[in-house]
């Protein structure tokens, strides 16, 4: 077995294949960026076990940019396990990745299996919107 596993190992310096990058984003799923501020968000939030219905295998998330007391009381309905709080740095990518692609909020983007961005919606999500995201991911 470890013959083998040294002629893969030396497959792979002979091909310049590089090992695999750490995914960039929560894999298979959508990430709906919400702000307190935003009334079509708390509208989203409402239809969140219809959205993540509509999403299937993918995960739901909620990601807040803005933070606060207002904040807080919005995800107060929200399971703690559909909420993603990169740390500061994290999230100054995620504006300047992500975000940066929209003019505005409501505004989601589906995460395939490799960690990437394949998939946005401008606009409030439903279930719907959801289901094609995630076939454009698979297609």
């Amino acid at each position: 077995m470890r013959r083998i596993w040294t002629l893969i190992a030396g497959a792979l310096l002979l091909t310049g294949a590089a090992p695999a990058e750490p995914a960039r984003y929560p894999t298979r799923s959508i990430l709906l960026f919400v702000a307190s501020w935003c009334a079509p968000c708390h509208g989203e939030l409402r239809q969140l076990p219809a959205i993540a219905g509509g999403a299937g295998a993918y995960r739901v998330l909620v990601v807040p940019v803005d933070r606060g007391r207002a904040t807080e009381a919005m995800l107060r309905g929200v399971p703690i396990d559909q909420v993603w709080r990169p740390d500061a740095a994290r999230m100054a990518e995620v504006r300047a990745e992500l975000l940066a692609k929209t003019a505005g909020l409501p505004f989601s983007v589906a995460i395939g299996g490799d960690g990437r961005p394949c998939a946005l919606h401008r606009g409030g999500m439903t279930a719907a919107s959801a289901r094609g995201m995630v076939e454009a991911c698979r297609g």
